[in-house]
């Protein structure tokens, strides 16, 4: 997979200089360029998992190594829809970089694949963490709406520029809060069949609690009016360091049952 990997690694630097430059200058065959780019990469990417898939014969979802490399495609995925959907050309500058390091940081904690231990043979396993990535997916396009929001609220921007991004960043808050929850009710089961408990009190089962209010409460002040504004913003862009604490923090510093 490693040689997918840094040809993603340049597809995706690529469409990140143009998208800069683009978004700087205004040009159009950047705008073009920098989005194929993209998608180019997220093509390679998408063949570095099959590739993973293939050899080990299961999702790539066993190590901190399989696991950084799909939430890098799984972060790319939504930017590439937010692309072709809306249009949206700024969002990018914070999930592509986001998704690099993501990639990176993989490469750094490169581990041989292998079949899935007894414990992890069960399409709850996947399920869970499958809906997992795609939360964390949206919880970082809900952080980089709300860093452009702040960046624009900065350089006193006008409340229907600000409002976009503030939309953004609701809309993923809730696609995000809602992938986290059939993550969490996946997980309950699969702990269930694999230890004959719904809940085991351990730091990762628990922080992942924390980031499940977290979010819960951030969706609901994003539909109370007099709650919106540069302090949710704030709280949106700390979530995001509260999920990566809690899918890297708690696996590295925490002995858990979900310890790569």
């Amino acid at each position: 997979m490693k040689p997918f990997l840094y040809a993603t690694i340049i597809l995706y630097a690529l469409s990140f200089i143009t998208v800069v430059v683009h978004n700087i200058s205004g040009s159009k065959a950047l705008e073009k360029a920098s989005k194929a780019f993209l998608v180019l990469g997220l093509l390679v990417h998408t063949a570095g998992l099959i590739q993973r898939i293939s050899s080990t014969g299961h999702a790539p979802m066993a190590s901190m190594y399989e696991t950084l490399v799909f939430y890098s495609w799984t972060a790319v995925l939504v930017s590439v829809i937010v692309i072709f959907r809306y249009s949206e050309r700024a969002t990018e500058l914070f999930t592509v970089p986001v998704s690099v390091l993501a990639i990176l940081f993989a490469l750094a904690n490169e581990k041989p694949g292998g079949p899935l231990t007894l414990i992890l043979r069960t399409r709850w396993f996947e399920t869970h963490v499958t809906a997992s990535f795609a939360a964390y997916a949206f919880f970082t396009l809900a952080f980089s709406g709300a860093m452009l929001y702040l960046i624009n609220y900065s350089r006193g921007k006008q409340e229907p520029e600000l409002k976009k991004f503030q939309e953004i960043a609701a809309r993923c808050v809730m696609w995000g809060f809602f992938f986290f929850s059939a993550s969490m009710f996946a997980g309950a089961v699969w702990a269930y069949l694999a230890w004959g408990t719904y809940w085991l009190w351990e730091p990762k089962i628990i922080w992942s609690f924390i980031v499940w209010f977290y979010y819960a409460g951030a969706m609901h002040a994003y539909f109370v009016k007099e709650w919106r504004g540069r302090g949710l913003t704030v709280a949106t862009v700390i979530g995001f360091f509260v999920v990566l604490f809690t899918y890297l923090g708690v696996s590295m510093l925490m002995k858990s049952s979900h310890s790569f």
